[in-house]
Protein backbone atom coordinates (compact mmCIF):
# COMPACT_ATOMS: atom_id res chain seq x y z
CA UNK A 1 0.00 0.00 0.00
CA UNK A 2 2.74 2.31 1.11
CA UNK A 3 4.74 1.52 -2.26
CA UNK A 4 1.50 2.23 -4.24
CA UNK A 5 1.23 5.56 -2.78
CA UNK A 6 4.60 6.40 -3.35
CA UNK A 7 4.62 5.12 -7.04
CA UNK A 8 1.23 7.69 -7.17
CA UNK A 9 3.25 10.88 -5.82
CA UNK A 10 6.24 9.96 -8.24
CA UNK A 11 3.78 9.90 -10.65
CA UNK A 12 2.37 13.24 -10.26
CA UNK A 13 5.55 14.58 -9.62
CA UNK A 14 6.77 13.70 -13.04
CA UNK A 15 3.51 15.16 -14.89
CA UNK A 16 4.17 18.72 -12.90
CA UNK A 17 7.34 18.83 -14.53
CA UNK A 18 6.79 17.99 -17.90
CA UNK A 19 3.79 20.25 -17.76
CA UNK A 20 6.46 23.14 -16.46
CA UNK A 21 8.26 21.92 -18.99
CA UNK A 22 6.21 22.40 -21.86
CA UNK A 23 5.10 26.15 -20.53
CA UNK A 24 9.07 26.75 -20.45
CA UNK A 25 9.37 25.66 -24.21
CA UNK A 26 6.02 27.23 -25.39
CA UNK A 27 7.41 30.97 -23.74
CA UNK A 28 11.12 30.16 -25.61
CA UNK A 29 9.70 29.54 -28.95
CA UNK A 30 7.36 33.15 -28.04
CA UNK A 31 10.63 34.63 -27.40
CA UNK A 32 12.74 33.16 -29.99
CA UNK A 33 9.71 34.13 -32.73
CA UNK A 34 9.67 37.36 -31.22
CA UNK A 35 13.31 37.62 -31.94
CA UNK A 36 13.48 36.43 -35.58
CA UNK A 37 10.77 38.72 -36.64
CA UNK A 38 13.53 41.59 -36.28
CA UNK A 39 15.62 39.10 -37.28
CA UNK A 40 17.48 38.58 -34.21
CA UNK A 41 18.66 35.33 -32.78
CA UNK A 42 18.52 35.01 -28.54
CA UNK A 43 21.73 34.04 -27.24
CA UNK A 44 21.17 34.44 -23.53
CA UNK A 45 17.62 34.03 -21.79
CA UNK A 46 15.41 33.23 -18.49
CA UNK A 47 12.66 32.16 -18.10
CA UNK A 48 9.84 32.30 -15.00
CA UNK A 49 6.99 31.85 -13.93
CA UNK A 50 4.73 33.37 -16.86
CA UNK A 51 7.68 35.79 -18.38
CA UNK A 52 10.77 35.24 -20.23
CA UNK A 53 13.62 37.80 -20.99
CA UNK A 54 16.33 37.29 -23.80
CA UNK A 55 19.49 39.01 -25.81
CA UNK A 56 20.60 39.25 -28.59
CA UNK A 57 24.26 40.05 -28.18
CA UNK A 58 25.14 40.93 -32.21
CA UNK A 59 21.83 43.65 -32.29
CA UNK A 60 21.98 44.51 -28.59
CA UNK A 61 17.96 44.21 -28.98
CA UNK A 62 16.58 42.86 -25.32
CA UNK A 63 13.42 41.32 -25.82
CA UNK A 64 10.74 40.43 -23.31
CA UNK A 65 7.36 38.36 -22.91
CA UNK A 66 4.93 38.80 -19.93
CA UNK A 67 2.07 36.54 -19.74
CA UNK A 68 -1.08 36.78 -17.00
CA UNK A 69 -4.52 35.60 -16.78
CA UNK A 70 -5.72 38.57 -18.06
CA UNK A 71 -3.19 39.65 -21.06
CA UNK A 72 0.00 39.02 -22.70
CA UNK A 73 2.62 41.51 -23.53
CA UNK A 74 6.01 42.17 -25.04
CA UNK A 75 8.70 43.86 -25.50
CA UNK A 76 12.04 44.49 -27.86
CA UNK A 77 14.25 47.76 -26.26
CA UNK A 78 17.01 48.49 -29.10
CA UNK A 79 19.78 49.12 -25.99
CA UNK A 80 21.84 51.16 -28.06
CA UNK A 81 19.28 53.79 -28.01
CA UNK A 82 19.05 53.95 -24.15
CA UNK A 83 21.19 56.31 -21.55
CA UNK A 84 20.64 53.66 -18.71
CA UNK A 85 19.19 51.35 -16.68
CA UNK A 86 17.74 50.83 -13.28
CA UNK A 87 15.67 48.41 -10.79
CA UNK A 88 12.81 49.69 -9.37
CA UNK A 89 12.07 48.18 -6.20
CA UNK A 90 8.51 48.65 -5.00
CA UNK A 91 7.82 48.13 -1.21
CA UNK A 92 4.43 48.90 0.82
CA UNK A 93 4.20 48.58 4.59
CA UNK A 94 2.18 45.92 6.33
CA UNK A 95 1.55 45.39 9.82
CA UNK A 96 0.58 42.00 11.97
CA UNK A 97 0.33 41.30 15.70
CA UNK A 98 4.48 40.75 15.77
CA UNK A 99 4.58 44.36 14.24
CA UNK A 100 5.42 46.16 10.92
CA UNK A 101 7.27 44.65 8.09
CA UNK A 102 8.28 45.33 4.38
CA UNK A 103 6.43 43.48 1.70
CA UNK A 104 7.86 43.98 -2.36
CA UNK A 105 5.22 45.35 -4.55
CA UNK A 106 6.71 45.04 -7.85
CA UNK A 107 10.53 44.49 -9.03
CA UNK A 108 10.65 46.47 -12.55
CA UNK A 109 13.60 46.81 -15.19
CA UNK A 110 13.43 50.45 -16.10
CA UNK A 111 15.08 51.77 -19.34
CA UNK A 112 15.63 55.71 -19.59
CA UNK A 113 15.60 56.53 -23.16
CA UNK A 114 18.14 58.96 -24.69
CA UNK A 115 15.84 61.09 -26.56
CA UNK A 116 14.10 63.23 -24.00
CA UNK A 117 10.86 62.89 -25.97
CA UNK A 118 10.42 59.31 -25.38
CA UNK A 119 8.69 57.93 -22.16
CA UNK A 120 11.40 55.39 -20.09
CA UNK A 121 10.63 51.31 -21.17
CA UNK A 122 9.55 49.23 -18.54
CA UNK A 123 9.77 45.41 -17.80
CA UNK A 124 7.73 44.04 -15.04
CA UNK A 125 9.35 41.41 -13.52
CA UNK A 126 7.21 40.78 -10.48
CA UNK A 127 4.00 42.41 -9.29
CA UNK A 128 2.24 41.41 -5.72
CA UNK A 129 -1.15 41.35 -7.22
CA UNK A 130 -0.23 38.28 -10.57
CA UNK A 131 2.56 36.46 -8.73
CA UNK A 132 2.90 34.62 -5.91
CA UNK A 133 2.95 36.39 -2.19
CA UNK A 134 6.91 35.15 -2.01
CA UNK A 135 9.55 35.84 -4.05
CA UNK A 136 10.60 33.18 -5.98
CA UNK A 137 14.19 33.76 -7.58
CA UNK A 138 12.88 37.54 -9.23
CA UNK A 139 15.13 39.71 -7.39
CA UNK A 140 18.15 37.78 -8.51
CA UNK A 141 16.80 37.39 -12.13
CA UNK A 142 16.58 41.42 -12.03
CA UNK A 143 19.86 42.40 -10.61
CA UNK A 144 21.44 39.40 -13.17
CA UNK A 145 20.04 41.14 -16.48
CA UNK A 146 20.36 44.89 -14.92
CA UNK A 147 24.24 43.97 -14.71
CA UNK A 148 23.68 42.71 -18.28
CA UNK A 149 22.13 45.62 -19.63
CA UNK A 150 24.02 48.05 -17.87
CA UNK A 151 27.68 46.18 -19.45
CA UNK A 152 25.86 46.04 -22.66
CA UNK A 153 24.70 50.36 -22.48
CA UNK A 154 28.26 51.00 -21.40
CA UNK A 155 29.89 49.06 -23.71
CA UNK A 156 28.04 51.04 -27.13
CA UNK A 157 28.01 54.40 -25.09
CA UNK A 158 32.00 54.14 -25.11
CA UNK A 159 31.89 52.99 -28.63
CA UNK A 160 30.05 55.62 -30.07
Amino acid sequence: MGLGFLFFCIIIFLIMIQKNKKKEMKLLKALGALAKGSNCKIVQYDIWKNSAIGIDDATSILFFIRNTEDHSASFQIDLSAMQHCRIINSRKTESNEDGKFSVIEKLELAFTNMDKNKDDSILLFYTLDNDTFSLNGELQLIEKWYKITSNTIAVLSVSK
